[in-house]
Parts: C-alpha cells; structure tokens; sequence
C-alpha cells in the first residue's frame, strides 16, 4: 500500500510539474478580451472567474487528496 501511495504521490508531482504556469499572452485580462468568442460567456468578470476556477477546484481537490494518503501512510495504513 505504501507503494501505491509513494508512486501516486511522484506521478501527481509529476503532473504538477509539467504543468505550464506561465501567464497567457500578457495576462488573463489581455487573453479574455481577445479571445472573447472562445470563452462563451456573456459577462468578463464571470469569465475569469469560471476560468480559473477549474485550477483552483483542481489545486484543492489534489491537496485534500494528497494529504489523506499522507496520514494514511503516517499512520501505518489498515491494522491487521
């Protein structure tokens, strides 16, 4: 079991890293005004923020996920 926890927690780094973090064409303003047929919702600010939010729900949802597999491992997995 702990080395399911250990490969998942290296692929989920992984993951992360290879992630390109770099602001999109001079920020999220610049991209959402000009690319505005592609985002398909009426108003900006709700744009961005809908936008943005699948990182954050996806930030956090890893976060949670990583640290119950941290105590699980902490604290020695199922007692036989």
């Amino acid at each position: 079991m702990r080395a399911i926890a250990l490969l998942l927690a290296i692929a989920l780094g992984a993951l992360l890293l290879s992630l390109s973090y770099s602001p999109p064409y001079g920020g999220s303003y610049t991209y959402y005004v000009t690319h505005w047929t592609e985002i398909n919702v009426p108003n900006l600010v709700s744009a961005i923020l809908a936008g943005w939010r699948a990182y954050d729900s996806l930030g956090e949802a890893s976060l949670l996920f990583t640290a119950v597999i941290g105590f699980y491992v902490l604290l020695g997995g199922k007692k036989k």
